[in-house]
């Protein structure tokens, strides 16, 4: 998680708490599958490169559930 934060720093790219309460994981989970992919956080418009992307993925299954989704970006 530290990594996310540095990186997140260190590109200038940092979220808000405010932007964080108003996350709507249905709206970025284009397919209805209840996971968000990579593909559709960036059409969403979260800035997560891949590798923040999968650092953020603890389970490893290539997409992010709402709870991964939520502590990254509230980090």
């Amino acid at each position: 998680m530290k990594k996310i934060i540095l990186a997140l720093a260190i590109t200038g790219l940092s979220f808000t708490s405010a932007f964080a309460e108003e996350l709507d994981f249905a709206k970025i989970d284009t397919d209805g599958d209840g996971l968000v992919s990579i593909e559709e956080t960036q059409a969403a418009g979260l800035p997560l490169t891949l590798e923040l992307f999968s650092e953020a993925d603890k389970d490893q299954d290539g997409k992010l559930n709402a709870e991964e989704l939520a502590s990254t970006v509230k980090q």
